[in-house]
């Protein structure tokens, strides 16, 4: 592998994602290389993330009572929060990006487009640590990334 200059960093808001961000920030740090934070929105939150049936309730100004039901999901903001915080901390120079879509698809288009040397993700997977196994996601964009892909467990 080359000196890379351009690094898509792809979080989804889990432990691993930010663990990425810590390896993609030291590699940044090493190379002077440029990170693209990329978040790959959900375009269809509710039909992916957890329900919870017990309301909350509360009281409003009027002392009438309202309840509430569900789950609400993390914003983009909170999502990419911690990542931008890894970057800052280690003063890498990153543009950011939010974009709703499938994330594999997503990640490879945005790495073709920004002409990216190295893309830095987590595995995201449901394996043990005795197997590793690496997500979806993560193994698509392996088998067709146009450059390098570190994949951080």
């Amino acid at each position: 592998m080359t000196k890379p200059s351009r690094i898509l960093l792809a979080i989804d808001g889990t432990q691993g994602s930010y663990r990425a961000a810590r390896h993609a920030a030291l590699i940044a740090n090493l190379t002077g290389a440029e990170v693209i934070l990329l978040h790959c929105a959900d375009p269809h939150p509710s039909l992916s993330l957890p329900f919870s049936t017990g309301g909350t309730r509360t009281a409003d100004a009027t002392g009438g009572m309202s309840q509430s039901f569900g789950y609400a999901p993390p914003s983009p903001h909170e999502r990419v929060g911690p990542a931008r915080d890894i970057l800052q901390d280690h003063q890498v120079r990153y543009m950011e990006h939010t974009v709703e879509g499938p994330a594999a698809e997503t990640i490879l288009g945005m790495a073709q487009r920004e002409h990216c040397d190295l893309i830095v993700m987590g595995r995201h997977g449901t394996g043990t640590d005795d197997e590793p196994d690496v997500g979806r996601t993560a193994e698509h964009v392996v088998r067709a990334a146009p450059c390098t892909v570190m994949v951080a467990a």
